[in-house]
């Protein structure tokens, strides 16, 4: 009980040192991030290089996934992934515009299915392929992905930050994972700037 209520004070004393620094400039931000570089959703940390810089960097987990089926079976792949990057605000405080770059780099879980010949024995020692049949093929790929990033990113007085976005992005190593090589995907975030 004891423990808890440590814990409680820690807490609420952080909440109150984020709060008095209302009239601070706030160069640090978590956010949760759907799409984008996120490749499905992710939470990242984003920060200016020092208070007064326009240049700022980003560093987040990602998840995704995406499964399909179609008449010869199901597949899906799983993927965590790791985006960084940098950024530059053009703008005010309060409303900017946001222009990234970076890269996401992930471990890909995937499940597929390849097809094989289906034999049948005419006579002994003797096979006639008659069709084909499904193997499924579960594996683990290494993917990355180049993005920049084009977007609006408003800051309240607060610290409410949202974020929303394109995030173009060209796929250099998803061998066998993902059949696009060039992608333009959208993005939206919501988070707290401190």
């Amino acid at each position: 009980m004891r423990s808890k209520i440590i814990a409680l004070l820690l807490l609420l004393s952080c909440m109150l040192n984020v709060n008095a620094q209302d009239d601070n400039v706030r160069t640090k931000s978590v956010y949760v991030e759907v799409l984008g570089p996120s490749n499905g959703i992710g939470v990242t940390y984003d920060a200016r290089f020092n208070e007064n810089s326009r240049w700022g960097y980003r560093v987040g987990f990602g998840f995704g996934y995406k499964r399909t089926s179609d008449i010869f079976g199901k597949t899906s792949v799983r993927g965590y992934s790791v985006p960084v990057g940098v950024n530059y605000l053009v703008g005010g405080k309060k409303h900017a515009l946001e222009l990234g770059a970076g890269l996401n780099a992930g471990i890909y879980n995937n499940h597929d299915f390849t097809f094989e010949p289906w034999y049948v024995e005419t006579t002994p020692g003797n096979k006639k392929q008659i069709g084909w049949k499904t193997k499924p093929i579960k594996e683990n790929k290494f993917g990355m992905f180049a993005y920049t990033t084009v977007g609006y990113r408003y800051t309240s007085k607060k610290g409410f930050q949202f974020r929303a976005g394109v995030t173009p992005a060209v796929a250099f190593a998803f061998k066998g994972i993902h059949d696009h090589k060039v992608v333009l995907a959208p993005y939206i975030s919501f988070g707290k700037a401190f």
